[in-house]
């Protein structure tokens, strides 16, 4: 079988001359409906980063717009969760997910009117869906506050964004499947499957007693890890050997980590459920599926830090890779925390605290966002035909991002150990329990504003590149070719 090294002719370093036109008009064919998407996703990331500032503001200061009924917490943070989900997410997998599948595959998009319609559909959704919030209506159920009325609309978007990215793969010219399609095509069948069967068991015709905490914990993690995580895995296989000029190491072994992620990452998130009001065989086949979570950490990881081997250097001059090498880094230590969660032990020490919420920062940002962020600084200068406006911009993202993750995640990740370990003290109260996160609490909000400069660099950086490319008058500075090779067309 094919590496993913060894890609399409048109983009393998043994024929450069056939490189440039046949990748040109691929790009040039996405230009407008991923100029679309690309853009909705910064606008949604900055709202998001607005609302989680404000939301993780008033965790350790209650009293913040507290005369405002819109601005009270049980609104403004499930209404960031869903900003950041459905707006940032959503739009930025689309976007990367629709240009792999076409370099892949070789193929154009024959017309963008289609996927144009399911991304206002989309975006008009999570609007409607995120101000139902604000407004009052949440359904209260984690990952799926939105009203009701929200989802139809959802669903008719994706079928129409996702139908185009089959056409794409069909139009192609490309007789080889490689390991980033796998989960290309893992992602685009499993999100409609998980997300109306969620929404029928738990929304429109909810079950009753703790069925409704194994569905909603099964959407939860599958929506991460046959979602979020397999389209960042995909932009993983494809950039690490492309930017590297060397095959994966052990591809081989790359469909074992990725059927097993598949399987049985289905089923991990019943972990969570240890020690619940739930039969003991749904944590016994969570906690089983939760340590099979080893094979593709190990195999996973020896395809990529394999890969990376001897190439350590590389990372100097690739602002792409050191991106999508955090985000490795962050997925090994995300599913580090998931086999140690399914551990009775661990599992009573950690469960309601905030150390379940750094997991969901460090899989969410730390791995999903910082490796879409890296495929953007490959993608969009081919796409718009034109180098990123600032370097310094794109340097200050990362280490703000970086650091960003560092702090959140650290800071909830402690708070949470010293919170459970203070629950499981009966000598100490409650309000004692609240006083001691404060701290840990404050410095995951120094976190966020951190990452909040970094998501207003990237996207000033952004417009101003889109502003440029827009203006054939103006004449496009070199500066980035020399700085960044992988972020220059």
């Amino acid at each position: 079988m094919a590496t993913d090294s060894s890609l399409p002719s048109d983009l393998t370093p043994e024929r450069p001359s056939s490189q440039p036109h046949e990748a040109s008009v691929i790009d040039a064919s996405l230009r407008t409906p991923l100029t679309v998407l690309i853009s909705s996703a910064l606008i949604w990331l900055l709202a998001a980063s607005v609302l989680g500032i404000i939301a993780a503001w008033k965790l350790h200061t209650p009293g913040f717009l507290d005369t405002c009924e819109f601005m009270t917490y049980g609104r403004i943070q499930p209404a960031q969760s869903n900003a950041f989900i459905y707006g940032w997410g959503f739009n930025a997998a689309f976007a990367v997910s629709l240009w792999l599948m076409a370099r892949l595959s070789r193929g154009m998009l024959p017309g963008s009117g289609v996927l144009l319609l399911g991304a206002a559909f989309w975006n008009v959704g999570v609007t409607l869906g995120v101000g139902g919030i604000i407004l009052g209506f949440s359904t209260s159920i984690e990952w799926l506050e939105m009203p009701g009325f929200a989802a139809p609309l959802l669903l008719v978007a994706y079928a129409l964004i996702g139908a185009w990215s089959l056409v794409v793969y069909r139009s192609g010219r490309s007789s080889e499947i490689y390991a980033s399609q796998w989960y290309l095509f893992a992602a685009l069948f499993a999100f409609p499957w998980i997300y109306s069967v969620a929404q029928v068991l738990l929304v429109f015709a909810p079950v009753r007693g703790t069925v409704q905490s194994i569905v909603h914990v099964w959407f939860t993690s599958n929506l991460f890890l046959l979602w979020f995580a397999s389209v960042a895995l995909a932009a993983v296989y494809y950039f690490l050997p492309k930017l590297l000029l060397k095959p994966v190491s052990n591809y081989y072994l790359a469909s074992l980590a990725f059927w097993w992620l598949v399987v049985f990452g289905s089923w991990a998130g019943l972990s969570r459920l240890l020690g619940g009001p739930v039969p003991a065989w749904v944590q016994t086949v969570g906690a089983a599926a939760s340590f099979m979570m080893i094979v593709p950490l190990v195999v996973i990881g020896m395809n990529v830090f394999g890969t990376l081997s001897g190439h350590w250097s590389a990372l100097k001059g690739s602002l792409t890779l050191r991106f999508i090498v955090f985000g490795a880094v962050a997925f090994a230590l995300w599913l580090l925390a998931l086999i140690a969660g399914a551990t009775q032990g661990f599992a009573s020490l950690t469960q309601f605290t905030y150390f379940t919420a750094a997991e969901g920062q460090l899989g969410l940002y730390g791995f999903f966002s910082m490796v879409v962020f890296g495929a953007l600084y490959y993608i969009v200068p081919r796409v718009l035909n034109s180098d990123w406006a600032s370097v310094p911009l794109a340097g200050v993202h990362f280490v703000a991002s970086a650091l960003g993750v560092i702090l959140l995640v650290g800071s909830l990740a402690l708070g949470g150990l010293t919170q459970g370990a203070l629950l499981a003290d009966a000598k100490v109260p409650f309000a004692g329990i609240t006083q001691a996160s404060l701290p840990y609490l404050f410095s995951a909000n120094v976190g966020l504003l951190v990452l909040a400069i970094g998501q207003i660099a990237f996207a000033l950086n952004f417009f101003w590149t889109l502003a440029r490319a827009s203006a054939p008058s103006v004449r496009s500075v070199k500066v980035l070719l020399a700085a960044q090779p992988e972020v220059s067309r």
